[in-house]
């Protein structure tokens, strides 16, 4: 399991690994069809060590949270800094 260490402040940033690598984290609010419906954030992370592979997540991080890659290949956990 490889840490991604999250300033909570921030939205799209570089972030650091727990592996010694780092990875950017980009999110993108989607707005529903429906007037005043919650909108929500898509973020993508994508690793910057090849031997990695990214992840697409729509919501809300907590911390400790667990997030599998696109095909499971990594698992990640949530840490705010």
């Amino acid at each position: 399991m490889i840490t991604l260490s999250l300033n909570g402040q921030l939205g799209n940033q570089q972030v650091s690994l727990s592996n010694g690598s780092e990875g950017q984290l980009s999110g993108v609010r989607i707005f529903g069809g429906v007037p005043g419906q919650v909108q929500t954030v898509q973020w993508t992370f994508i690793p910057g060590a090849p031997e990695l592979e990214g992840f697409v997540f729509a919501g809300s991080f907590t911390e400790g949270q667990v997030i599998k890659s696109i095909t499971g290949l990594n698992t990640y956990k949530i840490h705010f800094i």
